[in-house]
C-alpha cells in the first residue's frame, strides 16, 4: 500500500506536461500490444482476412466495413475512417478507400492497419500512434512501416502534406503525405 501511496503522492506533484507523456507513453504501449494481439491471431493481415479481422471486436473496437469510394477522404488520404450511416446501432464504421486501392489487394491491409487507431480511440490518435499500431500489425519495425505507407501514399497520388500541416479532413494516418512522408523526418 505504501508503494501505490508514493506513487500516486508523485503523480500529484507531476506537471501537466509531465502527466501528458506517461498517458502518451501508456497509449503508444498499449496500441503496440493489441498490433501484435490481431497479428498473433491473425497471422499477417492481408485482403484474404481483411473481412475477418474488421468484424472482431477483440481487434476493431466497432464493427467495421470497407468502401472503395473516396467519402470525405481528402486529397492527402488514402483511407478515412467515418461513422457508417447504415448502421443503425451507432456503433458501425466504414473505412473509405481510394479505389485504385481494389486492384492492389497487396496495399489493401497496409491502408487499413493505418486507421484502425482512430477506429478504436477516436480523435487522440495521430500518425505516430497509427505508425505504431501498423508496425506491429504488419510485424514491421516503424521505419519499415513508415517507408510502406509512403509509398503506399505515392501510389496512389496522394497529395503532399507536410508533417504537422493540419487538415479539415483529418490529421491523422491514411493521410498520405501526411505520413510525413514528404518532409525530412
Amino acid at each position: 500500500m505504501d508503494n501505490l501511496q508514493h506513487t500516486v503522492d508523485e503523480l500529484r506533484r507531476m506537471s501537466e506536461a509531465e502527466l501528458s507523456g506517461i498517458g502518451e507513453d501508456s497509449l503508444k504501449v498499449r496500441l503496440q500490444e493489441q498490433g501484435a494481439e490481431a497479428r498473433a491471431k491473425y497471422g499477417k493481415l492481408s485482403a484474404a482476412n481483411l473481412e475477418t479481422f474488421l468484424s472482431d471486436t477483440d481487434c476493431v473496437r466497432h464493427p467495421t466495413r470497407l468502401i472503395l469510394e473516396y467519402g470525405e477522404m481528402g486529397m492527402h488520404q488514402f483511407a478515412h475512417p467515418d461513422v457508417d450511416l447504415r448502421d443503425e446501432t451507432g456503433r458501425g464504421r466504414v473505412i473509405y478507400i481510394r479505389p485504385v486501392l481494389g486492384k492492389r489487394p497487396d496495399l489493401l491491409a497496409l491502408a487499413v492497419s493505418c486507421v484502425i487507431p482512430v477506429i478504436n480511440y477516436g480523435d487522440i490518435i495521430g500518425d505516430d500512434h497509427c505508425q505504431v499500431y501498423g508496425a506491429s500489425l504488419m510485424n514491421m519495425t516503424e521505419g519499415e512501416y513508415y517507408d510502406a505507407i509512403c509509398g503506399l501514399a505515392d501510389f496512389v497520388g496522394a497529395e503532399e502534406r507536410y508533417a504537422g500541416e493540419d487538415s479539415d479532413n483529418s490529421q491523422h494516418c491514411g493521410n498520405g503525405g501526411g505520413c510525413g512522408c514528404h518532409s525530412n523526418p
